[in-house]
């Protein structure tokens, strides 16, 4: 029995995950047919796996109209290539569910954003995205009345260093430019000079990062051919 048949016969009962499944060899060309036909290559195997586990959570509608969508299929073939190449069991899990919640709201509006979303998510690394999930625990502090972004980003700042060097073994004294590297994504902000007294090297986190921590987050809900991208 061939890896491609192990597959199918894992979610034997799921026509949805099992036509997806049919369709890694002969959408993505002969790099994945050498993969998952001919060389079973063991590493892409275990991702392929991951991403399909991820992706049959939950409650999935059993409807073929959902496979019959040109922009779903454009959009999942994007995805599962990508999590293809993705080293981090964690991130490959992150594909599964963007794709996954990409066809019921909140979502995103059209396939070219849904392109957007997922290209930042493929070039943000594991630990860009860890330090990005550290700054967000703090964004639960309460703002003092009158404070200003950056007053209240300093209040809690030092304690975000130490989670970043114990953490993420990020040495303190590049913590700076970790974080300014990841404004490239649009996902964080760096302050400017415009305030009073300050020094650089802070910054906060973009409404771009809060949409697209939504996008992967885990939820309760079904995939519907009706909310197809």
């Amino acid at each position: 029995m061939t890896d491609l048949e192990d597959l199918l016969k894992r979610y034997e009962g799921n026509r949805v995950i099992r036509g997806l499944i049919q369709l890694v060899p002969s959408g993505l060309g002969s790099a994945i047919d050498v993969v998952l036909m001919q060389t079973y290559e063991k590493m892409k195997k275990e991702r392929i796996s991951k991403f399909f586990d991820e992706l049959s959570k939950g409650n999935v509608v059993v409807d073929e109209a959902l496979l019959k969508s040109h922009d779903f299929l454009h959009c999942y073939l994007l995805t599962v290539r990508l999590a293809l190449n993705t080293r981090r069991e964690e991130k490959i899990r992150m594909f599964a569910r963007y794709l996954k919640n990409s066809v019921h709201e909140p979502r995103p509006s059209d396939v070219d954003e849904y392109e957007d979303f997922l290209q930042i998510l493929d070039e943000l690394s594991y630990r860009e995205m860890r330090a990005l999930g550290l700054l967000e625990e703090f964004n639960v502090r309460p703002k003092e009345s009158g404070s200003n972004d950056l007053a209240w980003t300093e209040s809690f700042w030092d304690e975000f260093e130490e989670k970043m060097v114990s953490q993420l073994a990020v040495p303190r004294a590049e913590i700076s430019s970790f974080m300014n590297r990841i404004a490239r994504t649009g996902c964080y902000e760096v302050y400017t000079g415009t305030y009073w007294d300050y020094t650089g090297g802070k910054g906060k986190l973009t409404p771009m990062y809060e949409r697209l921590v939504g996008f992967v987050r885990e939820r309760d809900t079904k995939i519907s051919s009706q909310v197809i991208l």
